[in-house]
Order: structure tokens, then sequence, then C-alpha cells
């Protein structure tokens, strides 16, 4: 009999533990991009933990479902779209507005634990459905937009205003990196205690080494060449003009180099341009949206720019590299950091990175200075180590999983490519220890516990 109460109470602690939450965001769930795969890999992580999760989103033309309540069945879990007034310059605003109807109606008759606030630009949406509702919310916030926009001043006072008042009143604030807990606190004052860095995970079942050469078989790329990558969106603050620089002094040395930049963004032909400008031999393709088909011959071209290319397919072509890169520059990373999803791509993928020293980027993931150790020191011929692992007499640091050099400057970012390219073995032991370093600490799924653990600490106090 104690037996069976004891199994009983334990059923008990794991039920009250499960959490039920809303998890609303401005989002086009049916296109993968950074944003929109944070979102479904952190719900769908959450959901395998045993917690009831709804995402409530507008419903675009693409993804929009005749019945509020209608589960879309690619998810494993509820998707809630709310009609969406489809005006370019109207989306967003008319979403913050129809929001705030549907989730406090929503949240009146569930009872969530939590609501989970996509960070929101010029609305105090979320205080005012807590207001209503009385149901505690918390906030996720990827940037600290004063640091980010260049709009007005009387923007700007707008924006300052309602975050002062949705960051102010939030329970729980989750940041993806330290920097924008720390300015947060500092604009607005926001107690420490309700600041909770959680960084971006990454599908370490979907980005997982692969066999290389079988993968360069379907894309066409000879093992006669060294595979240089980068992926992401076009953004300023992507870089990707430091990794084409680099390229041009790169070929210089070792000719049978090639570049492949997967991905495609706001600056249309800035970087085809950029890189004919430069004197490369560049390859520009439609993209790679339905299925993998071999790129022209790398005799050909030094750059191949392959357009957009469907999410599941990105680990193929990290897999191909021989060498992944992130050339962010300074200015906007510097002050709110990074937590770079790309970066857990390739370390996901087993392949070393090349990346920049901007705060919440470089040392930490690369080195392994705050994952309680010094940065070891490795040999890349002739040059010396200090035992800080920056190379003596240069701008460089290796690391444990990669080489970080400062940002905006393309001959240290040359310099560190040709540190790895020179050295084979040293590239394979990097990309075996960035495999182990996001097993340990990249899966989404120790997010959601992370995440979870921030929740319930909100809902013991409710």
């Amino acid at each position: 009999m104690p037996r069976t109460s004891n199994i009983m109470n334990h059923a008990s602690r794991i039920t009250q533990s499960r959490l039920k939450l809303f998890y609303i965001n401005y989002a086009d769930l049916s296109v993968a991009y950074g944003a929109t795969v944070c979102i479904v890999e952190l719900a769908k992580a959450l959901t395998q933990q045993g917690h009831k999760v709804t995402v409530i989103v507008p419903a675009f033309r693409k993804n929009a479902v005749p019945s509020h309540a209608s589960r879309l069945t690619h998810y494993a879990f509820e998707v809630v779209p709310i009609p969406n007034w489809d005006v370019r310059f109207l989306r967003k605003v008319w979403f913050y507005l129809a929001s705030f109807v549907w989730v406090t109606l929503l949240a009146w008759r569930r009872r969530p634990d939590i609501l989970y606030w996509g960070e929101m630009t010029y609305t105090i949406t979320p205080y005012l459905v807590r207001k209503l509702t009385g149901i505690p919310y918390a906030i996720i916030a990827h940037g600290f937009a004063p640091d980010e926009l260049r709009v007005s001043r009387w923007r700007m006072a707008l924006v300052k205003w309602c975050q002062k008042v949705y960051f102010g009143n939030a329970d729980v604030i989750i940041t993806v990196t330290p920097k924008i807990a720390d300015r947060i606190h500092e604009v607005y004052g926001v107690p420490r205690e309700r600041l909770v860095p959680i960084e971006n995970g990454v599908n370490l079942e979907r980005f997982k080494p692969m066999d290389k050469n079988e993968v360069r078989q379907k894309l066409g790329l000879p093992e006669t060449y060294t595979y240089i990558g980068w992926v992401g969106y076009f953004f300023p603050w992507s870089g990707v003009e430091t990794l084409l620089r680099a390229a041009k002094r790169v070929l210089a040395e070792v000719p049978e180099a090639r570049f492949i930049v997967v991905g495609h963004g706001v600056w249309g032909t800035h970087l085809t341009d950029e890189a004919k400008a430069l004197g490369l031999r560049v390859c520009t393709l439609s993209g790679f949206k339905d299925g993998v088909q071999p790129l022209p011959d790398p005799a050909t071209w030094e750059v191949c720019f392959t357009g957009e290319v469907a999410n599941e397919l990105v680990p193929l072509f990290i897999n191909a590299w021989d060498i992944a890169t992130a050339p962010y520059p300074g200015g906007r990373n510097e002050k709110s950091g990074g937590s770079s999803m790309k970066i857990r791509e390739y370390f996901g993928c087993g392949v070393p990175v090349v990346t920049t020293d901007v705060a919440g980027i470089g040392t930490r993931w690369l080195v392994g200075i705050d994952d309680g150790g010094d940065a070891e020191t490795r040999s890349s011929g002739e040059a010396e180590k200090r035992g800080s692992g920056e190379v003596k007499g240069s701008k460089l640091m290796i690391g444990e999983r990669g080489v970080v050099v400062p940002p905006d400057d393309p001959e240290a970012f040359a310099e560190g490519l040709m540190v790895l390219l020179r050295d084979s073995a040293l590239r394979s032991q990097m990309g075996r220890a960035a495999r182990q370093f996001a097993e340990q600490h990249c899966s989404w799924d120790e997010v959601a516990r992370q995440t979870a653990r921030a929740f319930e600490g909100v809902r013991r106090k409710a």
C-alpha cells in the first residue's frame, strides 16, 4: 500500500510539472528561416517533454487554416492561426490588435499556465492581455531593438515606451544572449532575477555528420578541391563581404580552394556584384527548394552562390565543406551579442569553423573559455602558440572547435582559413570536438528544459 501511494505521489508530481503554455509569434511557419526554425524546434522539444504547447501565429496565405482550432498535422503541437489582414505595411499592426482579442479569449477559455510572447516592437499587447486574464507572461528577446532599428526619433520613443511597459511587467524575460539581458537591465532597469539568458539550439538529428564522399557525389563536387562554406540569410550584419575579400587572398595561395555561399536575402545581387568586382569567378544558381542536383564544374567558378536552399537540404551542403565560416561584423553584433544558429548547425555536422571575435560568438563558442576551462592550444605547423590559444605575432586565436579572428578584417580572416587549409588533421580534430560540444550543449531538448525551468519558477510564484 505505501508503495502504491508513493507511485501515485510521483505520478502526481510529474503531472504537476507539466506546463500548459501559449507561444505567440508574428511568424509564417510555412517558411523555414531562423525565427521560424527556433519556434518550431522549441515547441516540438517542449511537447516531447510532456508540456502542452499551443503556437499562435498569423494566418498568412501560405499557412491559412479554415478553423482557429484546427491542428496543422505536420507539427507535433497545436497551431492556432489568427486571421490576418494581408496588406504589406499593416500585417504586423493588425496582428498586434488581433492577437490581443484572440489570445485573451483563448486564455479565458483554456487557462494556460503562462503566455510566451515573441518580442513585439510597437505594442503593449502582452501587458494588456495579462491585465485582462491574470495569466503570467514571458517575453523572448532575440535582439535589442533600440540598438538595431534605424527609425525616426518619435518612432524610437514609441519603441522604448512599449518595451519599457512589456519588459517591465513581464514575469520572466528569456534572452538568446547574455548581452541582450545586460542591455534590457541597463536601459529599462529590469531586475536581473527576471532575465534568463537561454541560447538557441540545433536539431541534432537533422544536422549531423554524413559521409563526405557521398554528399559531394550528390552535389557534383570533385575531391580535387577544398571547400569552404557559409549558410544563412543575407543581412547587412552577416559579414559575407569579409568572406569574399578573404577568398581573394586565399585563392592567391590555394587556387584549388572553392567557396560556396548558401542562402538568399534582402540584399539582392549586392554580394554577387561584390564578388565579381573583386575579380572572382562567380557561379550564380536559382536555388534548391525541391531537391539536390549537381553544382556546375568547380573548374568554372571560384565562388558559387546557390540561392535559397530548402532547410532540410542545408546539412548536405555543410557536410560537403572542409571549413565552415561565420564572418560576423562588429557594430550591431558587438552591442547585443549573438546566438548564432549557423555555428550550431556547423557544430552539429562536425565541421570546424572560422568566425569573428564579436560578443557572444567567437571565443565563447570556439575556444572553450566559457565552458569550464582554458582555451586549448593547437599546433598549426610553423606558428608558436601562447597558453591563451592566441597565435603569437598574429591576430588569430586557435580554439577547440575552430579559429577566431577580429571582425571586419579580411586579411585576418584569410589567415584563419589558411591555418585550417594547411592542416587536415587539425580540421578533423576540431570537427569531432564541435559535434561533441553540440551534443552536450546545443540540443533543443536542453533549450526546452531550461525554458521550462524558467516557467516553473513563474508558476510557483503565481
